[in-house]
């Protein structure tokens, strides 16, 4: 499973996101950081139906959404985020 990290360049919360990317991979969790922006990024929340940023979103081996949090000022603790990711 993997922990998708999608943000807005150039905004407050892409800090906090950064940090939550670096603490999930110190938690031996597979995450990565998407610019809503990017290609990528616009084709990712096509897919998984991404209507707000920040969001989180984990993703099994298949591809399939296992959680997903949008837009919400309490993201989940790194913990239950590497919690979910190792299931």
């Amino acid at each position: 499973m993997k922990a998708y990290i999608l943000f807005n360049r150039n905004t407050p919360e892409e800090r906090v996101m950064e940090r939550l990317v670096k603490q999930l991979v110190e938690a031996d969790v597979d995450a990565e950081m998407l610019d809503a922006d990017s290609p990528r990024g616009i084709q990712f929340t096509e897919n998984y139906d991404i209507l707000a940023r920040p969001a989180i979103v984990v993703v099994r081996d298949d591809g399939s959404p296992l959680q997903v949090w949008q837009e919400q000022t309490q993201f989940p603790s790194v913990q239950d985020l590497a919690y979910l990711a190792r299931r």
